[in-house]
This record gives structure tokens, C-alpha cells and sequence, in this order.
């Protein structure tokens, strides 16, 4: 498999990265099925752990989907393949995970979509174009959530705050001049609606309101769940269980992970990807967060093979094989319990990728596993806002002629005799400058000369100087207007799903068109 680290976000419309093809992941994820139904883990058969992961999964998708108000998926075959994402407006490049999912169940695999409501939220909105004479980004935020605070933990937006959110993008968008964007602000806005009612968070909303939109193309084929509600499993709990009984090597296998990762990519934040474990006498923190009043806090075990938690310094309740009411996964955590007991193939945008190179490190070194492969898949897609191609090479290209134009006018000038005299007289100055026996003082006087020359120089050329500046200019505010036409990371729901859905099908008809 090639090396993660030497992949790069796709830059072009339309242009899809992933890793391996996705032709290849079902037998990639059978493979794996069979790998790691044939181990152990602590002496426990890893299959019937698995089964049962999966069937509480299951039962908690079941419900979940239910109460949405969505069908539920076709009956359980096949290898199964997973992703997930926090539920925010995130942009197409992450949203095309989930319709590969539903691909994927197409070719007879089960889907499983992992909402990460357990992650913070700082804040809930959308970056949206708009033109005010220049085109520009406008970040419009519906929900302001504050540090700490997880999407589980607030609750779903008022249904007059939803229209008024809307309202403003509708205003931002219909400056373009592009219709089918107001079209499909309209049918989100409409989407979220149907889903005020029956949903009881933010991180819910989010989900249920992308799922929807998915919904308007045809059946969604693939099962859903919370990280909420896959933290409240007895086999979450079991999971749990195995890290806090081993706390101490847990943490030593962790931050040796990370330390590596660091050195052999040579980053120099300890907070990247994410901080080390830390550890303070008898007491060790757990790759854990504890949901309290609202909000994330870390949590501890003491070391020795206590399975007590401890949270702000008391004790929260015990990891005896059951599930621990508001306990939750950080990243790296989720990663490893959905690869090791849930799914067959996890599928990764990059930045995921890379950090679960140190989760396969983790799963050699603690649990004495051969990692199983993941997927990675991303994409970019850009609104139909440019005016014109990239600028960027015009723009080099005039900059560079003012450079030049600064420097080196005599180039630019007619072979005229004055102008012939003042060019050889600075390219005997340059010359002279590169004799190493100058002092200070003829050195700097060469340097002053030369500059006087140069600036005699461009007097004709005053006229073509500012024509250049000009095209500069000109060239500036079309490379920013570029910019913001091509950025990738507008809002999911201002884009074609068809889009996005072509990459994957193979004989499957067209579902609907937007």
C-alpha cells in the first residue's frame, strides 16, 4: 500500500483521490474478515466479540433510524465497510464518503456510517460565496457552542433560528447569479424542517439533515449510528474495559506511538496529531472523555489494574466488562474500536489516514495485532463560479516582469547611446562589487551607484512601470476572486450529489438529477 504521507488533496473539479481503488475494497474488507475473526484478543475469540459489537450496532442504527423516520437498511450480508465524520457542514470532499458507503452496500457489502457527535463543537455554520462586487466568503454561524462542549451535548436548533440561518445563506448565495444554488439552499432548508421534530441534538441534526438529502436520490442503503449511542454497548464497554485493566502499558504503547509518528515525519508540536496520554504518579489518563454538565472532560485511572474512573478527581463509576454511562472515545480510540471489533474496512479522508498510522502501531504493540488495511477517500468539487482559468501563472508571470523592470531596466530600454553608457557603467559597478579585496566603504559605494543607475534607468520606463502595476493589480483581484471561486470547502449541501455519486456507479441507473 502506498504510503499516506505521500499523498495530496486533489486540487482539480471533480477529481477523486482513494486508496485503494474502490473496486478493490470489499475484497480487501472480506480478506480482512477473515484475519481477524481468526484471533484472540486477551484470550477472547476476537469473532464472537465481533458479532456481538455488531449486533448492538445494529440495534442502536435500528432505533436511531427509526426514530428519524428513514426505512432501514436491506437485511445484513457481506463484509462490512465503515466511515463517519463529525456532524458538521462539511464540505463535498468529506460528504463523498457516504455515498461511497451506499455504493459499497450496492456491491454487497453492509454500511455502517459512525456519527462523531462525542467530538467538540466550538461552533455550527456554513462558509458561503457571495458577491459584493468582488466575490468574496462570507462564514455565517447558526450555533455558538464555546470550548468543550460536544455536538451530544446541544440540543437541536430552534426551528425560527434554522429559517433565519437559512434566510441569510439564501441572501449570500442569490448574489451569484447562479440559481441552482438557491434551488438547493432551498431544499436544505426544507430537508432540516422534516428533521427539527424528530431529532435531539445538534450532532443528530447534522446527520439526519445530510442523510435526508441523501434520501431525495433514492433509498440510503447503509446503517447509522452515534458515537453516543455506540459508547452506551456492552461491547464498547468490554473495550474500554481492556485498555483501563492495562492502563499503564496502554499508555506507554500510545505515546511511544505518537513519539515515533512525530520523528519519522519530523513534526514538532506535541499536540499533533494529538497530545500524548499523561501521566502524574499512580495516576494515568485514559484515550478517553467523560460527558458531564455539557461538556468533555478528561478522565484517569490509577495505575495497577484499577478499572475505576476517575473524573476532576472522583470517581465516575468502573470498567468491569459494561458500558460506563458518558464515557466516550477520542479519536484514535474510536478508530481502533471500530477496526478491531466492528467493521472490516474503515474507510479515512486523509488527515484520518495519517493519524491512524500511530492506531496501527497501537494495535501491533498492545494488542499484538497485524493492523488491518484502511481505505482513504476524498474528493474535491467546486461551485460554478469562475469567471476565467487560474491567474496564478499570469500573475507570476507580471510580477516577474516588474521585478525585472526594477532591476534590471537597461533591458528593457532601446539600444539608445545614453542608455548603452549608464548600463555598462552598472555592469562594471556589479562586476567590481565581486572583488573580494573592497572594503566596507568601496563596497557600499558601488551598491549606491548602482542603485542611482537603476533608478536613471527606469526614468523612460516610468510609463511601462505603471502599465504593469496596473495588470498587477488587475491580476491580484482576479487570483483572490480565483480563489475563493475554487475553494473546496463550501457546504455540502450546495452541491450536485449526482456528482458525487458518479465516481461509484458502475451499472446502476442515474437516481435522480439535479
Amino acid at each position: 500500500m502506498t504510503d499516506v504521507e505521500e499523498l495530496s488533496l486533489p486540487t482539480r473539479h471533480g477529481e477523486v483521490l482513494w486508496m485503494p481503488e474502490f473496486a478493490r475494497w470489499l475484497s480487501v474488507a472480506a480478506a480482512t474478515a477473515g484475519h481477524l475473526d481468526a484471533c484472540r484478543v486477551f484470550g477472547q475469540p476476537l469473532r464472537s466479540l465481533r458479532e456481538q459489537a455488531r449486533a448492538e450496532a445494529v440495534e442502536r442504527a435500528w432505533a436511531l433510524l427509526e426514530r428519524w423516520g428513514f426505512p432501514t437498511p436491506p437485511p445484513l450480508r457481506g463484509p462490512w465497510v465503515a466511515t463517519g465524520h463529525q456532524p458538521s457542514l462539511y464540505h463535498p470532499g468529506i460528504w463523498i464518503k457516504a455515498h461511497a458507503l451506499d455504493a459499497s452496500v450496492g456491491l454487497g457489502a453492509v454500511g455502517l456510517y459512525v456519527v462523531v457527535d462525542s467530538d467538540e463543537c466550538e461552533g455550527w455554520g456554513a462558509r458561503v460565496p457571495r458577491r459584493d462586487g468582488a466575490l468574496r466568503a462570507a462564514q455565517r454561524t447558526l450555533v455558538h457552542c464555546g470550548p468543550g462542549v460536544p455536538f451530544e451535548a446541544m440540543g437541536p436548533p430552534a426551528e425560527q433560528g434554522w429559517r433565519a440561518f437559512c434566510a441569510q445563506l439564501r441572501d449570500d448565495v442569490a448574489t451569484l447569479d447562479v440559481p441552482e444554488l438557491v434551488e438547493r439552499l432551498t431544499r436544505a432548508e426544507r430537508a432540516g424542517l422534516h428533521c427539527l421534530p424528530v431529532v435531539r441534538s445538534l450532532g443528530e441534526f447534522g446527520a439526519a439533515l445530510r442523510r435526508r438529502l441523501e434520501a431525495e436520490c433514492g433509498p440510503v442503503r447503509y446503517w447509522e449510528v452515534t458515537v453516543s449511542e455506540l459508547s452506551r454497548t456492552p461491547s464498547f464497554g468490554q473495550f474500554a474495559a481492556w485498555l483501563a485493566q492495562d492502563a499503564e502499558r496502554f499508555w506507554a504503547c500510545h505515546n511511544q506511538a505518537l513519539d515515533d509518528y512525530r520523528r519519522a515525519h519530523a513534526v514538532r508540536s506535541s499536540v499533533q496529531p494529538f497530545p500524548n496520554l499523561r501521566r502524574d504518579g499512580e495516576w494515568v489518563e485514559l484515550p478517553f472523555w467523560f460527558v458531564r454538565d455539557g461538556q468533555r472532560r478528561p478522565v484517569f485511572t490509577r495505575a495497577g489494574g484499577s478499572r475505576v474512573v476517575y473524573c476532576d478527581g472522583q470517581p465516575v463509576g468502573e470498567l468491569s466488562g459494561g458500558p460506563l454511562d458518558g464515557l466516550r472515545p477520542r479519536a484514535l480510540t474510536l478508530t481502533l474500536f471500530l477496526r478491531l471489533l466492528v467493521c472490516d474496512l474503515f474507510v479515512h479522508g486523509l488527515g484520518g489516514a495519517r493519524y491512524d498510522r500511530v492506531t496501527d502501531q497501537v494495535l501491533r504493540q498492545f494488542f499484538g495485532l497485524e493492523p488491518p488495511p484502511f481505505a482513504v477517500l476524498t474528493a474535491t468539487f467546486h461551485l460554478p463560479l469562475a469567471r476565467h482559468a487560474d491567474p496564478k501563472e499570469a500573475y507570476a508571470a507580471a510580477h516577474q516582469l516588474w521585478l525585472d523592470l526594477q532591476h534590471n531596466p537597461d533591458r528593457h530600454l532601446p539600444a539608445s547611446e545614453p542608455a548603452r553608457a549608464l548600463a555598462e557603467e552598472k555592469w562594471r559597478c556589479i562586476r567590481a562589487l565581486q572583488s573580494p579585496d573592497l572594503t566596507r566603504s568601496a563596497r557600499r559605494e558601488l551598491t549606491h551607484r548602482i542603485r542611482a543607475l537603476n533608478e536613471a534607468l527606469r526614468a523612460p520606463l516610468q510609463h511601462r512601470i505603471r502599465e504593469v502595476e496596473s495588470q498587477l493589480e488587475a491580476l491580484r483581484r482576479e487570483v483572490e476572486e480565483h480563489q475563493v471561486a475554487s475553494d473546496r470547502n463550501y457546504p455540502f449541501f450546495l452541491f450536485d450529489p449526482e456528482q458525487l455519486r458518479a465516481p461509484f456507479r458502475t451499472t446502476e441507473e442515474v437516481r435522480c438529477s439535479r
